[in-house]
């Protein structure tokens, strides 16, 4: 039986060009009956379950009577849950996306938004009247209603670092005014932009799955993209200007000023494509635990001619991150985990095909015009890469 793949239903009057242009970064959406409960299979105890397996990263968020707040970090044994109040707590497990193909599945209904800049799925239990406190988020989430009942709470007032509770391993505001509020039931769906603070209280035991995205700050890309300067630099000196006066030689001038910029200038600026291909190979970097090893054996071509010609897929491995970019109008360049792979135009349909979908089968090759050895070679060096896999029978 093929599995499930979930799609989100806009609401009527908003397609997915519409969403793009008056919602994505914007404002908020509620999309009342988006997804099917088929999409949701993951049971409390099965969320438990993974909460005390190292590789998940895990919390408990707990609000005591006193409205003081307390964080737990994973992983964490049975006796852990034995020992929680009957309310105001909330069990979040990260990247459940990585391990649960399932889960991983979801992502296929979000194809109307950037999809490079995903993330991972977040998935939570809360007790009744269990939450994480009101905050704000950095980055565009969705917010799936899975099983039960979660009122959100919406303000657009602007917060900042100063109205958070001090002292607390945890980003939660010290105010909050209501200005939209909403119960959301199985299968609704939340957008938020970045920036819009939310307050999810549970009203009964609810499961809800937070498909975040990726937004480097500033400081992030300065940092990574200057410490890419530095790797560029050589041991060229600076060198003192032709008119050098004898009358001002303890004076910065222009000539000197001029000389310290051109030996500037010969490291790539923002422009080039050396830039290009850096934030590719930075958007795609995945996270230390989420580096992928190459297969036990080693794929051959006609390992692969015959894997096709019965029929199966290739998929992406559940670590993988992908982009693709144009470099002009003669290259096209394919990105994934940190890495770059520049090709002729004439593989764009294949690198574009390869970046955006996560599964693939001879049907969708044969329909690309792109050279057969070429395109042969990515797809081997990828599946010995360990980025793509052989599909596994469900």
């Amino acid at each position: 039986m093929k599995p499930y793949t979930p799609a989100i239903d806009l609401p009527r009057g908003i397609d997915r060009a519409a969403f793009l242009r008056d919602y994505w970064q914007k404002k908020p959406l509620l999309m009342r009956s988006a997804m099917s409960a088929k999409a949701f299979s993951l049971t409390p105890d099965e969320l438990a379950g993974l909460a005390c397996e190292a590789e998940f990263e895990s919390r408990l968020i707990i609000e005591h009577p006193d409205s003081a707040w307390e964080v737990r970090h994973g992983p964490f044994a049975g006796d852990d849950f034995a020992t929680l109040p009957e309310s105001h707590w909330t069990l979040l497990v990260q990247d459940v996306d990585k391990y649960l193909p399932d889960v991983a599945r979801l992502m296929e209904g979000f194809d109307f938004v950037p999809t490079w800049r995903i993330d991972d799925i977040m998935i939570s239990y809360a007790s009744d009247q269990g939450g994480v406190g009101p905050h704000t988020d950095a980055y565009d989430v969705f917010l799936m209603q899975a099983a039960g009942r979660r009122r959100w709470r919406l303000s657009f007032s602007k917060y900042t670092d100063d109205d958070l509770i001090p002292g607390l391993d945890q980003r939660i505001l010290s105010h909050f005014r209501i200005d939209e509020e909403w119960v959301l039931e199985p299968g609704d769906v939340l957008y938020l932009p970045p920036g819009i603070a939310h307050w999810g209280i549970a009203e009964g035991e609810c499961m809800t799955y937070s498909l975040g995205f990726r937004a480097p700050s500033q400081q992030d890309l300065a940092a990574d993209w200057f410490q890419h300067l530095v790797s560029l630099a050589d041991a060229r000196r600076l060198i003192d200007p032709a008119d050098l006066q004898l009358d001002s030689l303890a004076e910065l001038s222009e000539g000197a000023h001029e000389e310290a910029s051109k030996l500037l200038d010969t490291l790539p600026s923002t422009r080039s494509t050396d830039y290009r291909l850096w934030l590719g190979e930075y958007l795609t970097e995945p996270k230390p635990q989420f580096h992928i090893l190459p297969p036990d054996e080693a794929w051959s071509a006609p390992d692969l001619d015959g894997w096709l010609a019965q029929g199966r897929d290739l998929s992406r491995h559940p670590f993988a991150r992908m982009t693709w970019s144009r470099l002009g109008n003669e290259e096209v360049v394919l990105f994934s985990q940190g890495e770059s792979r520049r090709f002729h135009g004439e593989m764009t349909d294949a690198v574009r095909l390869i970046a955006e979908r996560r599964q693939f089968g001879a049907r969708e090759l044969g329909r690309l015009d792109a050279p057969l050895e070429t395109l042969r070679d990515l797809l081997l060096e990828l599946l010995n890469a360990g980025i793509l896999e052989p599909q596994q029978e469900d």
